[in-house]
């Protein structure tokens, strides 16, 4: 039996103008709500993003015994200090490998038993990679030949800090390190390889952890305590990235896009599209609890082509796809090096995307951990796009259209609001021509 589902398609769109907020970054509001929960006391979180990863993640919470209330605008997190309920029924993280990974670190020390499962996409997706570091704390975990689902038993008594090094530069696989070490007593000390967004350190710190980083070593001595404090989520600089990569490529367009998190760690696409001639500019810069926010002005701009190392990568591995379709329409040649963490993400963004854009008529190499881009202004689009349930594939091919001759379709808009709720209803708010698509 075929559904009737609706899809999306992307007509080419002139001069986007306007306004707006961006969704919440999904990434802290994920943390918000699990730090949060080990806090001894009420915290009070503003402009939590609510979608699909982060109410799993909620939900989750609220199964192993965590009490959260929606109160106006504002959520509620009460703080039991860290003691959890064994939960009456499986945790169930549909689609989101930050919520999964993170709640298992959070939990694998806390004398919980836990049964993990996701949906299909994150069911394939690679866990040894935190399942390693947790038994070397020997912690008690059960997986599926390194997939979900997963399954902790009742940690703590023999659990221990560790000394660690990152070989790849992943901030859920430190993250879950670091949460599971926070009750321990002793200290972490974890080496970065390759840095990666520190959400969480900058999160634990505000709420009163011992937490220090130097170069690229951190170091957690515990056992920490953790008080509440106010919490806002800024704006959501991946979802920031689609609507900014559009105001450069159509013509005419001039956006601004408000309180938008400008963590270091995040922001390497803005490095790389400002050396491909954009036209960005940030202003109204603060911190909030920790984080650096600001204002985004972005506008239409005649983009030339660039190359991204392998050292660069971790700083934009999210933004890749759309970064893609930057390079598309600039002029010249583009080369992207140290792509192989895209083919552990919800789909193998490094091929699917190479597809999606071949076949809209961009000239491009594809090699084991790298792409060749060669772009232009002119680019013919029209065709069917199969985004292996990838929220970002969609996105960033929906983004594609707008500049394109022809339009770009979709096989399924269903997963976009695991991260950027309101997607076109957004885009559309600026001028964008997005439209649904029955199929």
């Amino acid at each position: 039996m075929i559904k009737n589902t609706f899809t999306l398609k992307s007509l080419k769109s002139k001069c986007l103008t306007g306004k707006l907020s961006v969704p919440a970054d999904k990434s802290i509001s994920i943390r918000a709500l699990l730090i949060s929960s080990i806090c001894f006391g009420n915290t009070r979180i503003s402009n939590l993003l609510e979608s699909e990863d982060v109410k799993n993640t909620l939900n989750c919470l609220k199964k192993i015994g965590v009490k959260i209330l929606k109160k106006g605008s504002r959520f509620e997190v009460f703080g039991q200090g860290g003691f959890f309920d064994d939960p009456q029924e499986k945790l169930f993280l549909g689609n989101s490998g930050t919520g999964l990974r993170l709640l298992i670190g959070l939990l694998s020390t806390r004398n919980v038993n836990v049964n993990f499962t996701g949906d299909e996409s994150l069911s394939s997706r690679p866990m040894m990679r935190i399942v390693e570091p947790l038994e070397r704390m020997n912690v008690l975990i059960k997986h599926n030949n390194g997939c979900l689902p997963i399954k902790l038993e009742s940690n703590n008594d023999s659990s221990i800090p560790i000394k660690y090094s990152l070989e790849i530069g992943s901030a859920q696989v430190k993250s879950a390190i670091l949460l599971a070490s926070l009750n321990l007593n002793g200290t972490t000390i974890l080496k970065e390889k390759i840095p990666s967004r520190d959400h969480t350190e900058v999160l634990l710190k505000y709420l009163g952890a011992n937490i220090k980083k130097k170069e690229n070593v951190i170091t957690l001595k515990s056992p920490n305590f953790l008080k509440p404090k106010d919490i806002f989520v800024p704006g959501d600089f991946s979802s920031a990235a689609f609507l900014i990569v559009a105001a450069l490529i159509t013509k005419q367009s001039k956006i601004i896009l408000k309180n938008v998190g400008l963590n270091f760690f995040r922001t390497g696409l803005l490095e790389v599209l400002k050396k491909m001639n954009a036209s960005i500019n940030i202003f109204n810069k603060k911190i909030i609890n920790g984080e650096i926010v600001g204002d985004i002005l972005a506008e239409s701009s005649n983009l030339i082509s660039t190359q991204v190392n392998s050292n660069l990568a971790p700083r934009l591995i999210d933004e890749f796809p759309i970064l893609f379709v930057a390079a598309s329409y600039a002029s010249g040649k583009s080369t992207f090096k140290g792509l192989e963490e895209l083919k552990f993400k919800e789909s193998d963004r490094l091929e699917t995307m190479a597809i999606a854009l071949k076949d809209a008529g961009v000239e491009l190499g594809l090699k084991k951990n790298s792409l060749e881009v060669v772009g232009n202004k002119t680019q013919r689009g029209g065709n069917y796009v199969v985004t292996k349930s990838d929220h970002r594939i969609a996105m960033s091919m929906l983004t594609f259209g707008l500049a394109a001759e022809k339009s770009i379709t979709i096989d399924d808009s269903s997963m976009i609001k695991t991260s950027f709720p309101k997607f076109k209803e957004i885009f559309n708010s600026l001028n964008a021509n997005i439209s649904n698509v029955s199929k």
